[in-house]
């Protein structure tokens, strides 16, 4: 028996099981999470229109070349704010991937542009910012709102169809059983 008797036992358990719902990481990080889907289709929907804009103006090369700048410096942007959010809200702090220019022309810094692995790698992570922020938001949400409904499902049992909640193997009613 722990000192203090039952009483303080139940009161350390409950503690115990309520101490995630207290930590401000706890909070901070379902924030991220929540933000995700308007992060990323903010993202996706700057990175595929320069992206699409560019493909579509290849066939007049000079069309194009704005597009494709505007589709380098939006992503880096982007990418420069993803890491700070990250940095502000779940305190990691990510490096920039992408090394600077060693060209010194607007021509040849271009020409890096294309051929960086990594400012590649910022656009496609941008691109599949938006289904991942869905499914990580919708999945977070599914699990927040299931989670507090079965918690407070004792005071609202009785006032659904049958006086019971069904689920697949058993049913809860009213009283000391929920």
């Amino acid at each position: 028996m722990v000192r203090g008797g039952p009483r303080a036992y139940r009161v350390g358990v409950l503690r115990d099981l309520l101490r995630p719902w207290r930590s401000t990481s706890t909070w901070w990080s379902l924030t991220n999470v929540m933000l995700d889907a308007a992060v990323g289709a903010v993202g996706f929907t700057i990175v595929i229109t320069f992206l699409a804009l560019t493909v579509a103006l290849l066939i007049t090369f000079p069309l194009a070349l704005p597009c494709a700048w505007l589709l380098f410096v939006s992503s880096r942007a982007l990418s420069a704010i993803e890491r700070s959010r990250l940095a502000a809200l779940l305190g990691e702090r990510i490096t920039d991937p992408v090394a600077p220019f060693v060209a010194t022309g607007p021509w040849g810094r271009f020409v890096e542009r294309l051929r960086s692995r990594d400012r590649w790698r910022e656009i496609a992570y941008h691109v599949l910012a938006l289904p991942r922020g869905v499914f990580t938001t919708v999945v977070a949400g599914v699990a927040w709102c299931g989670s507090a409904a079965l918690v407070l499902l004792p005071l609202y049992v009785g006032s659904l169809p049958g006086g019971t909640a069904k689920f697949w193997a058993f049913e809860i009613g009213p009283g000391p059983t929920a």
